[in-house]
């Protein structure tokens, strides 16, 4: 019985080894093979960007930030065989050594065009250098078929929010001085007095990009002009001897108002005017003939140069916020004010705790409103200071990378004006520039590059 059942395992273990054996001969009998070739996916691994800074010691530094290729998607393109990313790798990106992930139908090897004779099989370990120009293949199961993509890996070539400067002094910008500019539509208009005395105008064309030289100012005494200039309505207004004058080109002035000592610059023409009258009472105008008293001028309000800009709250478009920065005699620190067009008196800004936030009364202290925020500058250009809280805090916009104080160090003034202690103005327009003139003839504008993803 037991030579029985030793007889039947072997058999069965016969049968069992048998059936074992057919099933793989059946899959290597049905294994199919493609013609097909083509890669589906492909993304760039992980890689440094880096940052030439300048530390708090003050020496030159790199910082590296470590980014991943799955934020900027690889576009295939089939039809001509190419495979690159529309939205760009960020300026510093050092792609010379980066892995992959690839997928596809197929073989995948790749090669550099400037090394044609050495091809390498793909693998997600691979470190390639992508700012060779690469050249992917994938060939297919049954080897009938080969296709090559051309694989290119974008970086920017400059970083998308830095602040790029164009020195425009030989474009017949005169030497003027106590200067101050407005612009209408796309127009720089500089106004200012010549070398004996006399108010004069200088403009740029905004499609020649010339200036046209010296215009004297009529209709208005030149020895009691104070050198303020606003725009209201699209026409210009200024004060001369205690009264109020306006032209509609600049040059040919009439009177407007009696009683006036001075002034709101207006840092965005929003078809308002504020005046100071005789009485200390600040007054306001949208159209030249009603004036409407707003406030007696409260204590510590700015004595000197005032700037008003108006916009809408980001989260109530009907109303709109006005803020007012200036400066007070004998005080340290600026003076900002800020007033809903809901309420009817101006208020004063607390100053912050922190010294290193508050806005300092810089002499010719000159603001505008660029890129959502507010900037300032004051003689010496030392570089600008930024408020993206209506004014209330200032940050000093360095080029230092490690401290709390360097809230925007992209945005920098160029090498030829900052430190300059010339006199200056400075004015934006619609199409995104800033615009620096100085009382030695020459002007810089600048924007900030930002990239838009498409």
């Amino acid at each position: 019985m037991r030579q029985v059942a030793i007889k039947r395992f072997y058999l069965f273990l016969f049968g069992l080894m048998a059936l074992l054996l057919n099933v793989s001969c059946l899959k290597d009998e049905n294994k199919s093979v493609s013609p097909q070739a083509a890669i589906t996916s492909f993304t760039v691994g992980y890689y440094n960007v880096m940052s030439h800074v300048i530390n708090w010691h003050g020496r030159d530094t790199l910082i590296s930030v470590r980014e991943g290729g799955v934020m900027y998607p690889m576009t295939i393109d089939q039809l001509n065989n190419r495979i690159y990313n529309i939205d760009s790798l960020a300026y510093g990106s050092v792609i010379n050594a980066v892995t992959s992930s690839v997928s596809g139908t197929g073989t995948i090897t790749y090669r550099y065009a400037d090394d044609p004779e050495s091809t390498y099989y793909w693998s997600m370990y691979d470190s390639i250098d992508f700012t060779r120009e690469l050249l992917f293949s994938v060939t297919s199961t049954d080897e009938s078929y080969t296709r090559t993509y051309n694989v290119n890996v974008n970086v920017r070539k400059v970083f998308p929010d830095s602040l790029l400067w164009s020195d425009t002094e030989s474009t017949g910008f005169p030497v003027l001085s106590g200067i101050s500019a407005v612009v209408r539509g796309d127009t720089v208009f500089c106004f200012g007095t010549d070398d004996s005395g006399m108010p004069a105008l200088s403009y740029r064309s905004p499609v020649t990009g010339e200036w046209n030289g010296i215009n004297h100012l009529t209709g208005f005494p030149a020895d009691g002009w104070q050198h303020k200039v606003t725009m209201c309505g699209g026409v210009f207004h200024s004060v001369s001897d205690g009264n109020l004058y306006r032209s509609a080109d600049g040059m040919n002035w009439s009177l407007a108002r009696t009683d006036v000592s001075d002034i709101i610059l207006s840092g965005n023409d929003d078809g308002r005017l504020w005046a100071l009258g005789n009485d200390s009472i600040y007054v306001g105008t949208s159209d030249m003939s009603v004036w409407t008293a707003l406030q007696r001028i409260p204590e510590h309000f700015p004595d000197a140069d005032a700037t008003v800009f108006s916009y809408p709250l980001s989260t109530n478009a009907t109303i709109t916020r006005y803020v007012v920065i200036g400066v007070e005699d004998d005080c340290p620190d600026a003076s900002v004010w800020t007033m809903l067009s809901v309420d009817s008196v101006l208020t004063r800004t607390d100053v912050p705790s922190r010294a290193d936030i508050v806005l300092p009364a810089l002499p010719n202290l000159s603001v505008i409103r660029y890129d959502g925020a507010l900037f300032c500058l004051g003689q010496g250009l030392d570089g600008f200071r930024q408020s993206s809280d209506n004014g209330a805090t200032w940050y000093y916009c360095d080029s230092y990378a490690d401290e709390d104080s360097s809230w925007n160090w992209y945005m920098q003034l160029p090498d030829g004006l900052k430190g300059s202690i010339c006199g200056f103005a400075c004015a934006t327009d619609s199409k995104g520039y800033i615009w620096i003139m100085t009382d030695e003839g020459k002007v810089w504008n600048g924007a900030i590059t930002r990239l838009k993803r498409r």
